[in-house]
């Protein structure tokens, strides 16, 4: 886990769609996803519910995100 995934995660948050958390990052839209499935991989739980666009965080997800918040 990296700072930049937890970043990338509260700017999700923040901006609820990928495209401009990314933007809000200075990262690309693909950097930002990677980021946050590796994060993902890394806690062994889905953070983020995904369709074609951003659905919003699973209940575990919700945690991770005040988590991250806490540690920035």
């Amino acid at each position: 886990m990296h700072l930049r995934q937890l970043e990338y995660l509260s700017a999700l948050a923040r901006e609820q769609h990928f495209a401009r958390a990314a933007a809000a990052c200075h990262a690309s839209q693909p950097a930002l996803s990677e980021g946050i499935r590796r994060l993902e991989a890394d806690l062994g739980v889905q953070i983020v519910r995904r369709s074609r666009s951003f659905e919003g965080f699973t209940p575990e997800g919700e945690r991770v995100v005040f988590w991250a918040r806490q540690i920035l």
